[in-house]
């Protein structure tokens, strides 16, 4: 009985340890957080306000913060890059440009934005205008597997 009670309160420890994780939150109400054992691949994928076109962004997360790696668009318009690579019919810029610890995005409802992260959709069109946060951070790992992405 006592080593069980002893394996509980060790358990119970290591749930408070600080890990790096990814918070995502959307008009500061909190989406999800992802811990960051190894770079993660986050993708916002949503369409242009005034082409209403296709615009896919991408980002590396580690435990540093968020760097932005590629975005891809299907037409010239306010906001994107000058320079660029043609690719399956959408404009494309690599790049590898350290951001810091957080990046926010403000949507209107027209933008039907998606959020991807490793490949896995994990926040689509909230049908309300507001700004999508992401934030690098150090939480108890217990709060990081309970509202896990």
């Amino acid at each position: 009985m006592k080593k069980y009670i002893l394996f509980l309160f060790l358990v119970f420890l290591l749930s408070l340890f600080p890990i790096n994780a990814l918070e995502i939150k959307f008009n500061d109400k909190t989406v999800c957080y992802s811990p960051i054992i190894s770079n993660l691949t986050l993708t916002v994928d949503y369409k242009h306000s005034v082409s209403l076109t296709k615009v896919v962004d991408v980002y590396r997360v580690d435990g540093s913060g968020i760097s932005a790696v590629q975005e891809k668009w299907q037409q010239f318009d306010a906001g994107q890059p000058l320079e660029a690579q043609v690719e399956n019919g959408f404009f494309v810029k690599n790049m590898d440009m350290y951001l810091g610890k957080s990046w926010e995005y403000w949507f209107i409802s027209l933008n039907n934005v998606t959020i991807g992260l490793n490949g896995k959709v994990i926040f689509s069109n909230p049908g309300e205008d507001g700004i999508v946060q992401f934030r690098v951070l150090k939480t108890p790992a217990i709060i990081a597997l309970f509202r896990w992405c």
